[in-house]
């Protein structure tokens, strides 16, 4: 099976009836909205602020669910169905999906354990009272005494775990599309083109890419200067600039983010 015609039957199916397609989008975002929602009792006051806590029941209960019926939805689009159907809210062995798909996510957060460590000591290093000076100075201690060599090392070590995430992601891409076709031992052995095709099929999210990419080189002059923007300085890019760079790039991705995945369930139908 070529990458290449993972990508034709992909973009076939997907641009071959693009009523189905985004109403299959429509479905997936209402989902994944309504698993955030309680996020917004993080604006509450008091202990009302422990109910966005019931965003991960939520997701362990609906989203893991949800993203092997999606697999599924796919797998039918690719032999001749339609990617909208009632197999996105197939409850058939629900208890089954959501085993598989807690392994999964048990797999995901060891490939994210160095991620999830940089945030922890991030957060117990910035906690309290501490001022921008006093994070400076452990910088700079951790850069050998200087300053630039410090964000150096942590910005090259966010950069590694953040890879490494996204590595787990692509390595473990194909095993939904697997699963659902009742088969989990087709993916042997074809882990390495996997890997690949997820890493082509980014070119479906390139609006969000060079977004990300504006958004490093807007603020390049203060992470190039950290103690100059604790001073007072140098300033931080007008935010609504950041906010419609972010914007545009999220709209004009969003639509194609089934198209992505769609990709992956191709080149692993493929292997069949």
């Amino acid at each position: 099976m070529k990458i290449s015609d993972a990508f034709r039957n992909a973009f076939r199916v997907y641009f071959g009836n693009i009523g189905a397609s985004l109403k299959f989008l429509v479905v997936e975002l209402c989902f994944t909205l309504a698993v955030l929602a309680p996020l917004l009792f993080l604006t509450a006051d008091g202990w009302m602020k422990w109910l966005a806590l019931l965003s991960v029941p939520m997701f362990i209960g609906l989203m893991l669910w949800v993203r092997v019926n999606a697999a599924g939805a796919m797998r039918d689009s690719l032999n001749g169905g339609s990617l909208f159907s009632m197999t996105l809210a197939d409850t058939t062995a629900y208890g089954k999906k959501i085993a598989y798909g807690m392994k999964r996510l048990v797999m995901l957060l060891l490939w994210a354990a160095p991620l999830i460590a940089c945030i922890v000591i991030a957060r117990i290093n910035m906690a309290g009272e501490t001022d921008g000076f006093t994070v400076l100075r452990m910088i700079k201690r951790f850069g050998g005494g200087d300053l630039m060599t410090g964000m150096l090392y942590l910005v090259l070590i966010l950069i590694a775990s953040i890879l490494l995430f996204a590595f787990g992601c692509a390595f473990h891409s194909g095993d939904r599309h697997a699963f659902v076709r009742e088969n989990p031992k087709l993916i042997k052995g074809h882990h390495g083109k996997i890997l690949l095709t997820w890493l082509s099929a980014l070119v479906t999210i390139l609006p969000m890419i060079v977004a990300a990419v504006l958004l490093i080189l807007r603020y390049m002059p203060v992470l190039s200067d950290p103690s100059g923007f604790v001073a007072g300085t140098v300033d931080l890019p007008p935010t609504k600039g950041s906010v419609i760079i972010a914007g545009v790039g999220a709209v004009l991705t969003i639509p194609f983010l089934p198209l992505r995945s769609l990709i992956t369930a191709a080149y692993v139908d493929g292997l069949k």
